[in-house]
C-alpha cells in the first residue's frame, strides 16, 4: 500500500510540474483564452474508459501556440457553417506520464491500437493534438454515433461509408462528422483515421520533432 501511495504522490508531483511548466511556456496556449469553446477535459474526471481521474491537479487545457491559432480558425469556420455551435474540447496536451498509465490499460488487449505507445509518444504529448465534439445551442453534444473514446470500428472515419450502408451510422451521425472535419481540417488539422473526435495539427513526423511534455 505504502509503495502504490508512493507512486501516487510522485505521478501528482509529475503533473503538478508539467502544468507549472506549460502555464509559463510562451510556446503554449491556455485555451480557456479562446472564446467560443468549452472545456470538458474527460481524463481530469472519470468520464472516460478507464473510470479514474488520471489528470489531477493537470485540470487544463494547452495547445502550442501554432496549433491554438489553428483551433481559433476552425472555431471560426464551425460558426460560418452554423451559428450558435461551439467546440467542447475532450483533450488537448496530455502529459507522457499520463501516456504510460493509458497504454498500461490497454497494452495486450484488442483496444491497444487506439493508444499511442509512450515511446515515441502520442501526439498529444508533444501539444500538437486536440480531442474535441461540438455543442449546439443549448450545450448538448451533437450525435456522432459513438461516444467519445469508444474503441471499436464504428468510431473509425475510415469505414463511415461501410457502417451507413449497413445502417449502424445515420445520415444524421455523419452530417454531424463531417461538420466538425470540414471545420478542423479547414483550418489544416489532420483527421486521425480510427478516432473522430481525434485531430492532429502537423504531421507525426514533424510534432516529434519538438519537446515532449513528460
Amino acid at each position: 500500500m505504502n509503495d502504490a501511495n508512493n507512486s501516487e504522490k510522485e505521478h501528482n508531483l509529475v503533473l503538478a510540474a508539467s502544468l507549472a511548466q506549460l502555464a509559463e511556456d510562451p510556446d503554449f496556449i491556455d485555451l480557456r483564452r479562446i472564446a467560443g469553446i468549452e472545456i470538458d477535459l474527460r481524463y481530469a474526471s472519470t468520464n472516460n474508459f478507464m473510470r479514474r481521474n488520471l489528470y489531477g491537479v493537470f485540470n487544463r487545457a494547452f495547445l502550442r501556440k501554432s496549433a491554438a491559432n489553428q483551433l481559433c480558425k476552425a472555431r471560426e469556420a464551425l460558426g460560418i457553417a452554423h451559428d450558435g455551435y461551439k467546440f467542447s474540447i475532450l483533450d488537448a496536451t496530455r502529459p507522457r506520464s499520463v501516456q504510460h498509465r493509458l497504454w498500461a490499460y490497454v497494452a495486450g488487449t484488442p483496444h491497444e491500437r487506439y493508444v499511442a505507445k509512450p515511446v515515441p509518444g502520442s501526439i498529444h504529448n508533444f501539444g500538437f493534438a486536440v480531442d474535441l465534439t461540438i455543442l449546439d445551442e443549448e450545450g448538448a453534444e451533437l450525435n456522432m454515433g459513438t461516444d467519445y473514446d469508444t474503441f471499436d470500428d464504428l468510431s473509425q472515419p475510415v469505414l463511415e461509408r461501410y457502417h451507413r450502408r449497413n445502417g449502424n451510422l445515420s445520415d444524421a451521425h455523419l452530417k454531424n462528422r463531417m461538420l466538425l472535419r470540414n471545420a478542423m481540417e479547414s483550418a489544416g488539422f489532420f483527421q486521425h483515421p480510427l478516432e473522430w473526435w481525434h485531430f492532429d495539427a502537423l504531421e507525426q513526423e514533424i510534432a516529434r520533432t519538438y519537446s515532449i511534455i513528460e
